[in-house]
């Protein structure tokens, strides 16, 4: 599957970061910042993880992949600084048990042993899942969530399911962070500096040769 192809016709709708002054700033920041990078919100171990999902999502090909753009230090700092405690502690929540699920259907014991194929395993097998699956975990979640609200004596934990709602949060503000990082914007996606005339029903194979718009 050519993953950046496909990347190019998802529309605005598919990511959950809000364009704002704070979050530009992040963007501003994190392709400045250096190689020595200490994440902020994610301990080294996550944050390594969530930089080669990111790549296997975004891999570099003719243009930069997501580690090239600095996407995950910008999701780091995105996290840190803009999600509730709430969302906080629900993306953590995903992310040990999609690394807990990884670890254990790969026969490993420490995830700086997690190969990349293993990885994209794990993507496949959530994000490629028939809709059946994808709606039992997605139940599956959503009792979890209904017990913890209403303190039921410690709920089982779906790590499956759980691992599943962060990788699909985690391809949409991937995509999301591709398509709203400066690069992409002027280089990769249609771009006009500087708008002209509005046009309604217009061919986008005439105007733009296929591409969204820049954000």
């Amino acid at each position: 599957m050519d993953r950046r192809k496909a990347l190019k016709t998802i529309g605005y709708g598919a990511g959950a970061i809000s364009v704002t002054p704070a979050v530009v700033g992040l963007f501003h920041s994190c392709q400045n910042s250096s190689s020595n990078f200490v994440p902020e919100y994610f301990n080294k171990n996550q944050f390594a993880i969530v930089s080669q999902l990111m790549e296997l999502i975004l891999p570099e090909t003719e243009i930069p992949g997501a580690i090239n753009l600095k996407l995950p230090e910008f999701l780091d700092g995105y996290i840190y600084t803009i999600y509730s405690e709430e969302g906080q502690k629900k993306i953590s929540k995903g992310l040990d048990s999609f690394i807990d699920v990884a670890l254990f259907d790969s026969d490993k014991s420490n995830t700086n042993k997690l190969t990349n194929k293993e990885l994209d395993f794990q993507l496949a097998k959530y994000l490629k899942a028939d809709n059946d699956q994808k709606n039992s975990w997605k139940k599956q979640d959503s009792d979890y969530q209904k017990a913890l609200k209403n303190k039921s004596n410690s709920p089982k934990l779906p790590s499956e399911a759980l691992a599943y709602g962060f990788a699909n949060q985690l391809r949409s503000l991937s995509i999301t962070a591709f398509r709203t990082n400066e690069y992409i914007g002027e280089n990769v996606l249609a771009y006009a500096p500087i708008p002209g005339e509005q046009r309604g029903c217009v061919d986008l194979m005439e105007t733009t040769g296929g591409k969204i718009w820049s954000l």
